[in-house]
């Protein structure tokens, strides 16, 4: 009855919870619809900010916004620019989202102070609109390594090459200076709001957002599609698309620190694991660092060559707690620990490269080989300790005549009861002798007294006749 009474019962919160969860969906949607329907209802633009590098999460926060205003209904997108530049692969991509848009695009390098300036330069030029606020720049957009450094001749030709056709052809598509703009490029050329203003590299200046939707009011755009669009942005509503949680985790994941520093905790992770089985926390750990490891990586352009030496020091520090090597695998994990590192990240490398601080490689490396080194030390010392556990454990071990021993009898060993048999068979001894276990055969111990035959301490007993 009661079993039957608790089923019941679940059944009733299970059917409740199930209606709520509906009723929840339904309200959601509904809801959903009623905002999107208010704001198509409702005259305004979609704003959002790019504040940071160019990359991967700034190409994600981009499309999301341009995706948004697409079915929203805004009349157009503003695209606040206040960046230092970023990886090429990513600027190419944001300059195809806003090119192919179907909304009108108005980028806008703010706020005062701002920068547009590398690759923020170029997706600033790609909208249809490009405004600059005051005490702003715009340029330096030259191609350089990660670090800042010259490339390689060749190399840097064919990207500069490249990317002075991707500015002319931007420039000349919406009519404005194409021999300054291209400068930007060859020369690392940069220039204030009121230099670019004054020379049409960008369309226009102004002091606030609320000052340049009024200024573009009744411009005429074309898109890529071919559509001319008269712009309507005066009086408007300002609806911002912001990062959301995802993104800024997405962010996180993407700074080549944070990707290292998840390598080594994978690393350690499963290396705990392996030399200690049953942790599990750290396997577990482990795991999920490297997943996320991988997901960050994946979005930055690394050497991969670089991640075959990091996971060969994994498998070395492995190795050195298997065999007897006495830690010389350790040292050599570190070295491909750091020699892999350098080369994944590409520290000082190649143009478009993932760069990370040597010095926290370093850092990194020592602190591995001082681990490593100390869980070796532990491991040869506990292979070379005496066997505390099983039979061998009790050869050598004391044990007490519980019966005389006439050669058999039965002794105590550990609080246990054995049957036991002494080692000499025409020796015999008296109970509370202490003994020493000899071998150890089926259920029986082959003891020998601790004291010499033949010395009088009152516990051994004179032969069999």
């Amino acid at each position: 009855m009661y079993s039957r009474q608790k089923r019941v019962h679940w059944s009733y919160w299970l059917g409740a919870g199930l209606l709520l969860a509906c009723a929840l969906v339904f309200q959601f949607g509904t809801g959903s619809s009623v905002v999107l329907a208010e704001t198509r209802a409702t005259a305004h633009v979609d704003r959002v900010v790019l504040n940071s590098d160019i990359n991967a999460s700034s190409l994600r926060l981009l499309s999301r916004a341009i995706e948004s205003a697409s079915s929203d209904g805004a009349r157009a997108l503003v695209v606040e620019v206040d960046s230092p530049g970023g990886d090429l692969d990513s600027m190419k991509a944001m300059t195809q989202k806003i090119l192919a848009s179907t909304v009108p695009v108005v980028a806008y390098v703010a706020p005062a102070g701002g920068r547009a300036a590398s690759a923020a330069a170029f997706v600033t030029l790609s909208a249809q609109i490009a405004a600059m606020s005051p005490t702003t720049r715009i340029g330096a957009a030259s191609p350089v390594t990660s670090t800042g450094g010259d490339i390689e001749s060749t190399l840097k030709a064919k990207i500069t090459n490249d990317l002075v056709a991707s500015m002319t052809s931007i420039q000349q598509r919406y009519g404005r200076n194409v021999s300054l703009a291209v400068r930007m490029v060859t020369n690392a050329s940069s220039y204030d709001d009121a230099t670019a203003i004054r020379s049409h590299i960008v369309d226009l200046g102004a002091p606030n957002l609320n000052s340049l939707l009024t200024s573009i009011d009744g411009r005429q755009v074309r898109l890529n599609n071919g559509q001319q669009v008269r712009l309507q942005t005066a009086n408007v509503g300002i609806q911002d698309v912001s990062e959301t949680p995802a993104d800024v985790f997405y962010n996180f994941l993407l700074d080549p620190t944070v990707i290292f520093f998840l390598f080594l905790v994978a690393m350690l992770g499963v290396y705990l694991e392996v030399s200690h089985p049953g942790a599990i926390v750290p396997g577990v750990t482990g795991a999920i660092a490297l997943l996320l490891f991988l997901f960050g990586a994946g979005s930055l352009a690394p050497n991969w060559a670089g991640l075959a030496l990091m996971l060969l020091a994994f498998v070395l520090l492995v190795l050195d707690v298997r065999l007897p090597t006495h830690g010389a695998l350790t040292i050599g994990a570190v070295v491909s620990l750091i020699v892999g590192s350098l080369i994944f990240f590409n520290s000082g490398g190649s143009y478009n490269a993932a760069y990370l601080n040597p010095w926290i490689i370093y850092g990194a490396g020592v602190v591995v080989g001082l681990m490593g080194l100390s869980i070796v030390a532990y491991a040869v010392r506990v292979r070379r300790a005496p066997v505390r556990s099983g039979q061998e454990a009790m050869y050598g071990a004391k044990a007490v005549a519980l019966t005389p021993l006439q050669p058999e009898g039965r002794v105590s060993y550990q609080g246990e009861n054995w049957a036991a048999f002494l080692d000499v068979p025409d020796l015999a001894v008296d109970s509370g002798t202490e003994l020493e276990i000899v071998a150890v055969e089926g259920l029986r111990l082959r003891v020998r007294p601790l004291v010499a035959p033949g010395v009088d301490t009152g516990k051994i007993a004179p032969p069999l006749e």
